[in-house]
């Protein structure tokens, strides 16, 4: 279906370019993706978000481990018959004290993990999505300083995700693009 679309594109657009040439060129999208600045910057960021969200986590993890030891050491002492009945009443209570800790503890972190991960999923998506806003404008941009009626997206390092299997002949506008948007601030 997906390979359908561009040889439906460019039917339609024979049909309906009575007077004028049609102009079709491709673009590496892949590429632009991945060599725009922008781009490479954003996924710096994104990294250092994920490293210092791992950092937080970690820390979080070592507390509840800390947490986990003393309701432990805890109920064992409240288990204790070395101890005398009071002692050992005075740690089930404790015990039970650091058990609810415990547990709120838990909810804390799952609620911490959760955020992050959100915040972490929102700034991916409006960054790719400004990304990828920024490659689709300059590209139409160029496209329409040509004069082109059909841009494709041809990728030259992985052709299965390309809309374009064979072209010959055809202008590749990627180094423009490409150009264009890395000289934009």
């Amino acid at each position: 279906m997906k390979g359908l679309l561009p040889i439906a594109l460019a039917i339609a657009l024979v049909t309906s370019v009575s007077a004028g040439e049609l102009k079709i060129v491709t673009v590496d999208l892949q590429r632009l993706l991945s060599e725009y600045e922008r781009a490479k910057e954003a996924g710096k960021q994104l990294k250092e978000k994920q490293v210092s969200f791992q950092k937080e986590l970690e820390g979080l993890r070592l507390e509840a481990r800390q947490l986990a030891g003393e309701t432990e050491e805890l109920q064992k002492l409240s288990l204790d018959n070395a101890l005398s009945a009071t002692e050992r009443e005075a740690k089930r209570k404790a015990f039970e004290i650091k058990l609810v800790d415990f547990r709120a503890f838990e909810v804390r972190y799952d609620t911490v993990r959760a955020q992050r991960e959100a915040e972490l999923q929102t700034f991916a998506s409006q960054t790719n999505k400004r990304i990828v806003d920024d490659v689709l404008s300059v590209t139409r941009s160029i496209g329409d300083k040509h004069g082109v009626n059909l841009i494709l997206n041809a990728s030259r390092s992985n052709p299965i995700t390309s809309d374009v299997l064979y072209s010959k002949g055809m202008e590749d506008i990627t180094e423009q693009v490409l150009a264009s948007l890395n000289t934009r601030k």
